[in-house]
């Protein structure tokens, strides 16, 4: 009777386990929505009236995206020691409301200096503080045992598909600050969301029943991942990867206009990227269980490579648009990726540390990219040689990861004769 009773109480306290961990993968979902929705799909069809509004060149323009993301990565070593110290329910708070703040403000911003500065400052810190990288920790401490999935789903980005299709109508109606304090109304309802959080069950993070739960192993110090040669090799092929994609959201809207498709068309196709991209997020997510990381990675970069191929190609919407769902699928499966490789690599508990050096480590290509693309498209007046300085470097990306897979499964052979 007493096994019984405790039978049933142990499935029950996994079932409400479940349940709470599923509850605060949605809270990551939504957390990485906000931030990334409005960082990057916003700012990609927000990008040329804004450019229009205050008289920049395009590459001026397209830098507050990147200061942005420089910010991010600057700060995510901080910010993993401030999720140490005060966990993650309240960094995600206050970066929700510094993020909000920073659109708020960008609604009247007086000059483009002033909007560079916001785009550093509180929206580059916010997005360090609630987007993708505690997210992706918050998932990752709820299913500890195969976090591939929950990252999947948590770093689905689905408004980055809606924004676009909401944003062209509000751009068009009510002008470009009606559409920054939509998106400072956006952080404000997150709030609650976010004080919800909690860090990870009490088990130490591990579900009922698997057989590693409560193990608990130190999170390595920052010069043991750096002195690690597979930790440089993952930064020169995903940071590129992800300077890409950032790239292509900077981009697209402007590239295929230049081409001669027209503004709503292209919006559109900024929606599809955005769209294909809560699909790959799910798609890289169970790759990496089945292929591996390094291989999803190699198969995200011959993707992005045919990609920008075809758009530099042709003018057919059709292709375009499969073009652009080969862009945002491959796009989004980079972070997930990087997170299954770095637990990988270096243990779940190293995850945070991992992850935040590697931002720190891959800003010279995430920083640097997109704000050289338009600067180099304003030299050359076309887009032309952008696309095949991508192309050429996502294929030596593709033989960077088939080369780490490789030597990933000769070292797991060795393992196992011995």
């Amino acid at each position: 009777m007493n096994g019984m009773t405790g039978a049933v109480a142990a499935g029950t306290a996994a079932g409400g386990h479940g349940g709470r961990a599923r509850m605060m993968v949605f809270r990551a979902f939504l957390a990485q929505n906000v931030a990334v929705g409005s960082a990057f799909g916003g700012f990609g069809i927000s990008v040329l009236p804004l450019q229009e509004l205050h008289g920049a060149s395009r590459g001026a323009t397209t830098l507050a995206l990147a200061l942005a993301v420089l910010m991010m990565g600057l700060v995510s070593p901080l910010v993993a020691t401030l999720i140490g110290r005060i966990g993650l329910r309240w960094t995600m708070t206050i970066g929700t409301l510094m993020s909000g703040i920073g659109y708020a403000l960008l609604a009247i911003a007086p000059s483009m200096p002033v909007v560079l500065l916001l785009y550093a400052l509180p929206i580059g810190v916010g997005l360090a503080m609630f987007g993708p990288f505690p997210s992706s920790v918050l998932a990752s401490n709820w299913f500890r045992h195969n976090p591939g999935p929950a990252l999947g789903v948590a770093n689905m980005p689905l408004f980055v598909a809606l924004l676009p299709m909401v944003g062209i109508f509000i751009l068009r109606d009510h002008g470009l600050s009606a559409f920054y304090l939509i998106l400072a109304v956006l952080h404000v309802l997150l709030l609650p969301v976010m004080l919800g959080v909690a860090d990870g069950p009490q088990d130490g993070g591990e579900q009922p029943g698997h057989p590693h739960a409560g193990e608990a192993s130190a999170m390595l110090p920052n010069r043991t991942v750096l002195r690690s040669p597979a930790f440089w090799v993952m930064c020169l092929g995903a940071g590129y990867l992800n300077a890409v994609g950032i790239t292509g959201v900077s981009h697209l809207v402007a590239f295929v206009a230049e081409r001669g498709v027209a503004a709503d068309e292209a919006a559109g196709l900024l929606s599809i990227m955005g769209g294909a991209a809560v699909i790959g997020s799910l798609a890289i997510g169970f790759l990496c269980g089945r292929l591996g990381a390094p291989l999803a990675l190699a198969l995200i970069a011959g993707g992005l490579a045919i990609s920008w191929a075809s758009l530099l190609s042709t003018i057919s919407f059709p292709i375009m648009a499969l073009a652009s769902l080969m862009l945002g699928a491959g796009g989004a499966g980079v972070f997930p990726a990087i997170n299954m490789l770095s637990g990988r690599l270096f243990g779940q508990q190293s995850l945070p540390r991992v992850v935040g050096l590697f931002g720190l480590v891959t800003l010279p290509l995430t920083f640097f990219l997109p704000p050289l693309a338009g600067v180099l498209r304003d030299a050359v007046g076309g887009y032309t040689p952008v696309a095949l300085i991508i192309i050429g470097g996502c294929a030596l990306v593709v033989i960077i990861f088939v080369a780490m897979a490789r030597a990933t499964a000769s070292r797991s052979a060795n393992r196992l004769a011995e």
